[in-house]
């Protein structure tokens, strides 16, 4: 009997060749390193990348025109000879269809990928995930290094490249695995705000960095940034396989799991009946899910929430088009208006890690706020933010539009409150479902927030004047219906508080005024009586 538990302590065999720490600390450290420099490569190329598809389409555009205004392939065309509106229309549309196929492999692939990577281990679909990120990386590359002999519009096949290893969406889903893995339940939200950091910090430096290398050439920080990906990706070689690993409760370090809790066979191979039988039954338990999932839209208070995450996509979409706007109004160059970007980077830094916190604490100690009220409370201030800010965005004058910038990004914790404020309406065991209609509707939300806004963009260039901010402006008024659906569930929570209050012959507050929104919102499982006629406690408002 002690033998087993006494190998289970045991750090696993080092079969690789090179060196693998089996330190949950220096493993957080390795993906902090992978985190911050793929991320500080994948913004170095943003700015650059939208430079040259805007000099190809600007070029494409004047080579196709007649007499003076002609210009060749070899000719050097100034930036500001590319702010006009067919180059811009040209440009729209072509960012219009990438922002709309580009989650697409994400979506579809997501569930299968995860699947093997329970069952063959984390590493093996990561690095087939950074190989297809690459591989469409540089596909990109040989577009725009051979424009002159490849029509643009191929660019719009690089998604499809993605359906090898699933693209970013996969990458984040396997380093949330491996954090799972790794950590305990009491420190996992810690490491995961860690790797948030990360992110945070590679987009505050990456934008200026990229700047001030486009003033040689774009293709500078297009390269360097490609290669940053390539270097921060090959960090997880130091990283063991963690799929069947735990930490142990005496030595703190990562050991192997007892072999009853592996899903592979005793041989350490695959096999591949018992794996199709997975995967079928997972697909089958997703189908099921997907059903069970709209139980939630019974509520009343829970749908109002769940049309608020509408507004999430079309918030991260208006940050790359708000950096064209700005250079094409104000005729700005976009490596000076991608500086901007670092300066929205710097204020949501200090909104997550000072303002919200800050705001939270003072609501719930000194104004005995609830959780609950304090999230709604924080929403609908964010939201109301969100709206001046895209109505300022649009404003004629930069100093404005740079204000209208900065309150912009001081709403954006807006979907992290709103998920937190949800999830507060269903018990743990309907938690799951619930973040599935939130990830539908996220994922809805974002196939057609590139479209339509490119397509406002288009618009209000071919209108001119006031109109160019029309995108601005769609995005004010879907903070506006959002807010509507704030205010609603907030009507909808006092009245119901009321109700109880009436029945009980008195108000509930503090702990109270908690039990009595969750007994009324709170789903709960399907039961069935004695004689199996299923009954839906799920409260109908």
């Amino acid at each position: 009997m002690d033998e087993p538990l006494l190998s289970t302590d045991e750090a696993p065999p080092d079969s690789s060749w090179v060196p693998q720490t089996h330190s949950p600390r220096i493993i957080i450290g390795i993906l902090f390193a992978i985190i911050f420099t793929t991320s500080f490569g994948g913004f170095l190329t943003g700015i650059p990348m939208m430079r040259l598809l805007e000099d190809i389409a600007c070029h494409k555009y004047y080579n196709s025109l007649e007499g003076e205004e002609h210009k060749g392939f070899d000719e050097q065309i100034d930036e500001e000879l590319c702010k006009g509106d067919q180059v811009q229309n040209q440009l729209n549309v072509l960012f219009a269809v990438l922002h709309f196929l580009g989650p697409i492999p994400g979506v579809l692939t997501t569930i299968p990928y995860g699947l093997l990577a329970d069952r063959i281990g984390r590493r093996f679909v990561y690095f087939v995930s950074l190989a297809g990120l690459l591989l469409a990386g540089f596909f990109n590359f040989t577009i725009m290094f051979f424009w002159k002999e490849l029509p643009l519009q191929l660019i719009w096949l690089s998604p499809l490249i993605l359906f090898i290893g699933g693209g970013e969406a996969v990458i984040g889903m396997i380093f949330y695995a491996i954090g799972c893995d790794i950590t305990t339940e009491a420190n996992r939200a810690n490491v995961f705000l860690f790797g948030a950091c990360g992110g945070l910090a590679a987009e505050l430096f990456a934008p200026s960095v990229a700047s001030a290398l486009m003033i040689r050439s774009p293709w500078i920080p297009l390269i360097l940034g490609q290669c940053l990906i390539i270097l921060g990706g090959s960090f997880a070689i130091f990283i063991p396989e963690t799929v069947h690993l735990r930490i142990s409760p005496t030595s703190g370090m990562l050991v192997k799991a007892p072999q009853s809790k592996r899903d592979l066979s005793p041989s350490g191979k695959i096999d591949r009946t018992s794996f199709y039988t997975t995967a079928k039954s997972k697909i089958l338990d997703s189908l099921q899910q997907i059903r069970s999932a709209t139980s939630v839209l019974h509520s009343l208070p829970i749908v109002l929430l769940l049309l608020t995450f509408v507004s999430a996509p079309f918030a991260k979409q208006s940050v790359d088009l708000s950096v064209r706007y700005i250079s094409k109004r104000f005729a700005w160059k976009l490596r000076e208006a991608g500086l901007l970007l670092s300066l929205r980077a710097f204020i949501n830094i200090i909104l997550l890690f000072a303002i919200l916190p800050l705001l939270s604490k003072l609501l719930m100690e000194y104004f005995n706020f609830s959780s609950r009220r304090k999230d709604l409370f924080l929403s609908k201030i964010s939201i109301v933010i969100l709206g001046i800010g895209g109505v300022m965005i649009a404003s004629p004058t930069i100093g404005m539009t740079i204000t209208g910038l900065i309150v912009w990004t001081l709403g954006t914790g807006f979907p992290s409150l709103t998920r937190s404020l949800i999830t507060t309406l269903v018990d743990k065991q309907h938690i799951a479902r619930l973040y599935s209609m939130i990830a539908v509707c996220e994922t809805l939300a974002a196939l057609i927030s590139g479209p339509m806004l490119n397509g406002l963009y288009s618009l209000g260039i071919n209108k001119g004047g006031s109109w160019i901010g029309l995108p601005f402006y769609c995005l004010s008024v879907i903070c506006a219906l959002t807010a509507v659906c704030l205010w609603i569930f907030g009507w909808v929570s006092r009245e119901k508080v009321k109700g109880v209050g009436r029945e009980r012959g008195e108000m509930p507050y503090g702990d109270e005024y908690e039990e009595a929104q969750i007994g009324d919102f709170a789903l709960v499982d399907t039961e069935f009586d004695d004689d199996h006629v299923e009954r839906d406690p799920v409260n109908e408002v």
